[in-house]
């Protein structure tokens, strides 16, 4: 008897967690090293994306509208202090801050992982389910430039300032 009353009281419970979500939620997580993303823009709602699918080294990285292909789809791998590492899956290749560049408008392109802090990225949360993407060496964030809703606008590193072309959503494809 005591079986069934604890079995009823967890269908219960269970029920009155799923009725607090509703019908046709996009129920979310928080990125997860390894986990394949699309990285979003909540300006846009477009993804990062490497320009025309290009592996080689210095492949600008703009806004695109999402497709799923490989040359949007990125993940996380932890390198420490609360930083990562964000490759690509089309070429393997790291976000990456062009030379390091500490100024506003410094682009952003995909370049061979080498570890360096102008490819360390923390997630700092700016809103429900949407982070600022800041870069280790400079501080700055992974910004739309010029908050263009355009494909083909450029991806950059700018001042953070909490704008909707400098917060991103991680959603699996």
């Amino acid at each position: 008897m005591r079986l069934r009353a604890f079995v009823f009281s967890a269908v219960l419970a269970v029920g009155a967690l799923l009725s607090a979500v509703p019908a046709g939620a996009d129920v979310r997580e928080s990125p997860v090293p390894g986990v394949r993303y699309e990285v979003v823009v909540q300006s846009s709602d477009k993804c990062l994306d490497v320009s025309g699918a290009n592996p080689d080294n210095g492949a600008q990285v703009i806004q695109w509208s999402c497709h799923g292909g490989p040359n949007q789809r990125w993940w996380l791998t932890s390198v420490g202090g609360g930083n990562y590492q964000v490759q690509v899956e089309h070429s393997d290749k790291c976000l990456d801050v062009s030379g390091a560049s500490p100024s506003n408008g410094a682009r952003v392109i995909q370049w061979s992982c080498h570890g360096g802090p102008n490819q360390r990225w923390r997630l700092v949360a700016s809103g429900p389910d949407v982070y600022q993407v800041r870069v280790a060496h400079s501080d700055k964030c992974l910004d739309v430039s010029g908050a263009s809703p355009s494909n083909g606008a450029n991806v950059i590193q700018w001042d953070c300032h909490g704008g909707p072309n400098q917060r991103w959503r991680f959603r699996r494809p």
